[in-house]
């Protein structure tokens, strides 16, 4: 009776963060078949906005899982293949406040090497690895969860099986052929409702824009913060009302030093924040 009633609970668990936190779709097309993924946009809007930048840019298309151990964890995301390779940048840690979220059976997340050295590498429990969340003796930083697959997860099971040599490398590659958004990023509506501002692609990059909603014509302020509170930029900007696209071309965001930044505007008697990251 216990292992039933905690079968329902995790079964459970898991429906709940499917449903009520996951926004953006994603598909994996492997030589061992497609799976769906979902992402937590609202909850962790670096480390998906990260994602999905690296997916835009077809960066995933042809790597392998080139690390799978079955019972714990497939491995992939690095263009080298070898577990040393990344983007060419790292992202910094970042945890749901919530701890709503948690290293479960069916959740992908972020693998690194260390504090806040996150980059395109990730991971997909293949059952409850909880010891690898956040401030987990003997680590205050681990690996954050982003994301819980939602379809074919056989697939992914059969991943885990795949025959592999004394280092967990798979003996016959299994290659993701690409990996595609399927479904649209999170709402605009449901970032407006809470007063967020949308930045994307995320980290930024020259093709980044700030998406927001105002309710009249106005002034906005516009403020950059570092992480020690330090305000870095301010500029006056001319918002209409309805929705807002914005260049970041036009600001100085992209001469900063790499790092994780607060960006809020201050318009009509409402203020919009939102982070975000310069690689």
């Amino acid at each position: 009776m216990k292992k039933y009633y905690l079968l329902i609970l995790s079964l459970f668990l898991s429906l709940s963060y499917q449903n009520t936190k996951a926004q953006s779709e994603v598909t994996f097309y492997t030589t061992e078949g497609d799976f769906v993924i979902m992402l937590y946009d609202s909850l962790m809007p670096i480390t998906t906005g990260n994602f999905i930048s690296l997916i835009d840019s077809n960066f995933y298309d042809g790597i392998i899982f080139h690390r799978v151990i079955s019972n714990f964890i497939i491995q992939g995301g690095d263009p080298l293949g070898t577990g040393f390779g990344g983007p060419g940048y790292s992202i910094p840690d970042e945890f749901d406040s919530t701890g709503q979220l948690s290293n479960i059976a069916r959740t992908i997340s972020m693998a690194n090497s260390g504090p806040n050295s996150g980059g395109s590498q990730f991971f997909i429990n293949m059952r409850s690895n909880t010891y690898l969340d956040y401030d987990k003796a003997p680590f205050t930083s681990k690996h954050p969860v982003f994301g819980i697959v939602t379809t074919n997860w056989s697939v992914v099971e059969d991943i885990a099986q795949v025959p592999v040599n004394g280092s967990d490398r798979p003996l016959t590659n299994v290659v993701m052929d690409s990996v595609r958004i399927t479904t649209g990023k999170i709402g605009l509506n449901e970032l407006l409702a809470n007063q967020q501002i949308h930045i994307y692609p995320n980290p930024v990059s020259d093709q980044s824009h700030i998406y927001l909603q105002n309710l009249n014509p106005s002034e906005g302020l516009l403020k950059i913060y570092s992480q020690t509170g330090a305000l870095v930029y301010e500029k006056t900007l001319s918002l209409s009302s309805g929705n807002n696209s914005i260049s970041l071309q036009e600001f100085s965001l992209l001469t900063l030093k790499s790092g994780l930044y607060q960006l809020s505007i201050e318009a009509d008697g409402q203020v919009f924040s939102g982070k975000v990251l310069r690689p």
